[in-house]
């Protein structure tokens, strides 16, 4: 039985791929840094049962430069197979350890691994006459910024594995210069088998169901958008989601049918929730919108499973990414900005969606979805036969050859 160690754990992504790995009989692992407290295995489980496999590290707790190596290279001896991520797969290429699979999330390829690569002159001058403890020693900056070895850790893999996005982020991952096989098959970041309980009549234990029921009995139709808010504050040109639009359609159908007993739900979460509010504000629709806290998935996914449409993002074309997942996994049609073409050559057929972009077109979505219910939900159950297929069973078992390859 081979042994695996994922090293590593973006938006909680490697948890779901070390319990499919653990159901197809291989001894796999998870180690991961609480970096935020979504991003850690009991907000995507409803027991504890994870907990003889999956293992918080401290490796940066003292900054990347003071990694204790010898501690990180014991904790990883012994695998077989290393699939990383982000900064834990970086403190790894610092131990010398490559990874075999490196699944690249985002940021981590247009933004951090992309940070200088060594620190300045003057950086090293200051570092000669400090006597904090917090500044790495010039021999650490010899051996140059974390930024050097997450690239490392991405350039060096044997295979990277990510789904088609859009030519700006796959110019990006290019443009790193990789050395391994560079596929595109999607990384299976949720669990399905967790929440197929939900289809069978499974509560959560949460203070969230009384307010997702109370919203359900009031309403004839609910509009979920549950991704970051993210349109007023630039961060880089991948953050932007266009929410705005989303709030602008909305309020469009609202203004045309003013009786309707339609509502829109979203979180808290995100640089933007006040400019929204603000928004919907002067666009007078405060009654038809409900806002949530930012909660853990195994609470949201209850949150999904009653609403009757979700919404992905409306700035760039993502065809996978973790609203839209999480709504088809849910059996729930999306209304999502994205370009076909670009998928076509890796997918022979695509999960039917409302495509919509601008506001005027997302009201249409909206419109469309509520006066045809049938159709509705026919699309919701091809969009879930869609996603198991091509997101969860097709990429999972590109993994496993890959794996077995070895």
């Amino acid at each position: 039985m081979k042994r695996i160690a994922l090293v590593g754990n973006m938006n909680n992504n490697f948890f779901a791929i070390t319990r499919y790995l653990r159901d197809n009989g291989y001894e796999a692992h998870l180690f991961y840094r609480l970096a935020m407290e979504h991003f850690q295995p009991i907000a995507d489980s409803y027991d504890n049962a994870f907990q003889s496999y999956c293992h918080q590290v401290d490796w940066l707790d003292n900054c990347f430069h003071n990694v204790d190596t010898n501690k990180v290279k014991q904790a990883l001896s012994g695998f077989d197979f290393y699939i990383g991520q982000g900064e834990e797969a970086a403190v790894a290429g610092k131990c010398g350890i490559n990874m075999d699979v490196y699944y690249p999330y985002g940021s981590d390829v247009y933004k951090y691994a992309k940070l200088p690569q060594r620190y300045s002159l003057r950086s090293r001058l200051k570092s000669l006459v400090s006597n904090s403890n917090n500044r790495p020693s010039y021999k650490q900056m010899q051996e140059g910024t974390m930024a050097k070895y997450l690239k490392g850790a991405i350039v060096q893999a044997k295979y990277i594995l990510a789904d088609s996005t859009n030519e700006a982020f796959e110019t990006e991952l290019r443009m790193l210069g990789c050395n391994g096989v560079y596929r595109n098959v999607p990384m299976p970041f949720v669990y399905y088998p967790e929440y197929q309980k939900l289809f069978d009549g499974y509560i959560p234990e949460s203070g969230i169901v009384p307010v997702i029921d109370n919203i359900r009995n009031k309403h004839d139709f609910i509009l979920l958008y549950h991704g970051r808010q993210e349109w007023a504050t630039y961060h880089n040109k991948f953050t932007g989601k266009n929410t705005n639009h989303l709030i602008e359609g909305f309020a469009s159908y609202i203004k045309e049918q003013p009786i309707s007993k339609a509502c829109l739900v979203m979180l808290e979460y995100g640089s933007d929730v006040e400019h929204s509010k603000r928004l919907i504000e002067e666009l007078g629709i405060e009654q038809h919108v409900y806002w949530l806290p930012k909660m853990y998935r195994k609470e949201l996914m209850y949150v999904v499973k009653h609403a009757d449409v979700c919404c992905g993002e409306f700035a760039h074309s993502f065809l996978t990414f973790g609203t839209v997942i999480e709504a088809m996994l849910m059996k729930k049609p999306v209304i999502t900005y994205r370009e076909d073409d670009y998928y076509t050559a890796t997918y022979p057929e695509l999960y039917p969606c409302y495509n919509a972009k601008q506001p005027n077109e997302i009201k249409i979505a909206i419109q469309q979805a509520i006066e045809n219910t049938n159709e509705r939900k026919d699309k919701g159950n091809q969009a879930y036969e869609w996603v198991m297929k091509y997101f969860i069973q097709n990429p999972l078992n590109e993994l496993l050859n890959i794996i077995e390859s070895k």
